[in-house]
């Protein structure tokens, strides 16, 4: 387990990209199903990950998001499943859910090369409840044309498409998330595209360090994101993220520093997000509480470990 979760706590952290957008959360290196369903196939584990962020914490009704995410791989069959959960409540009036079921299949190129394929297929549901506000000057709704007087609700389906190239020391992922989904609207979030990878080096016996670099494109929105983490002796890790504006001439520059351990089945971890800038007296800080919990399957073994 613990060789499993050095290789795969390194893939980038905070996909930010603003609202009517995928979450921004910083611990998804540590299952990213709801991001890439090719990443299943990663543990042999029934694994269980739980996540929730507390956005802007110093600005009332501040945005609260949460992740669920259950998955398993049987060898048998060469094939990764999984079910993911995600939450966001975007202000008073604003909520959004995501839930899908995910498969993956893993192609083992050659002896110390795999390539995960995976698809993931649910709805998006959001509401909007314009009643929740309590505007200062009631005729800005009479001004404003587009603001709506009653509640507003959409489901919609949703699929995602990703693979992850898997080599002892290299992991390289690509995705896309909402894929009939070419636009963004209030209750919709638009196509998103990923690719991201990582590399670990070995320091010492007990020191471990990943560095990772991620990409996201959404239309005219590009985010890059740059992360160190440092594992000793895979039991505690530590790492640093690091994106510039997301908004040109915005002046967010968030930088998150995380922290967290693992003890048998259970891992624990926090993330605290910090922005330099212009709007760093508006925005505040965002904290990140993760929890996991893993049920090793006996009968099979681990992805990663077949390369040891």
């Amino acid at each position: 387990m613990k060789k499993v979760f050095a290789f795969l706590a390194t893939v980038l952290v905070s996909l930010s990209v603003g609202a009517q957008q995928d979450l921004t959360l910083s611990q998804q290196f540590f299952s990213r199903v709801n991001k890439n369903p090719g990443g299943i196939g990663n543990i042999a584990d029934f694994d269980a990950f739980l996540l929730g962020r507390y956005q802007w914490a110093n600005m009332k009704d501040s945005p609260k998001s949460g992740v669920l995410n259950l998955q398993t791989y049987r060898d048998q069959i060469h094939s990764g499943f999984a079910f993911t959960m995600s939450y966001d409540n975007i202000g008073v009036a604003k909520q959004m859910y995501n839930p899908k079921v995910a498969y993956a299949y893993e192609l083992n190129l050659r002896e110390n090369m795999l390539l995960s394929l995976g698809l993931s297929a649910g709805v998006q549901y959001g509401y909007f409840d314009p009643t929740k506000y309590t505007l200062e000057d009631e005729t800005e709704r009479d001004v404003d044309h587009d603001f709506p007087d009653t509640k507003q609700t959409k489901c919609s389906p949703d699929f995602d498409f990703g693979a992850e190239f898997v080599m002892p020391r290299l992991l390289v992922g690509a995705s896309v998330t909402h894929l009939t989904q070419s636009e963004s609207t209030t209750l919709k979030m638009g196509r998103h595209f990923y690719v991201y990878g990582r590399y670990l080096f070995t320091l010492s016996p007990a020191w471990d360090v990943a560095p990772a670099l991620t990409w996201m494109n959404k239309k005219e929105v590009n985010v890059v994101e740059l992360n160190a983490t440092a594992f000793y002796k895979r039991l505690f890790w530590g790492g640093i993220t690091y994106h510039p504006d997301v908004v040109k001439g915005f002046g967010t520059n968030p930088v998150a520093i995380s922290a967290g351990l693992e003890y048998q089945n259970f891992r624990l971890g926090y993330t605290f997000d910090y922005n330099f800038g212009k709007v760093s007296d508006y925005s505040g800080t965002a904290h990140e509480l993760m929890l996991s919990y893993s049920i090793r399957n006996k009968n099979t073994a681990p992805t990663y470990d077949k390369f040891e």
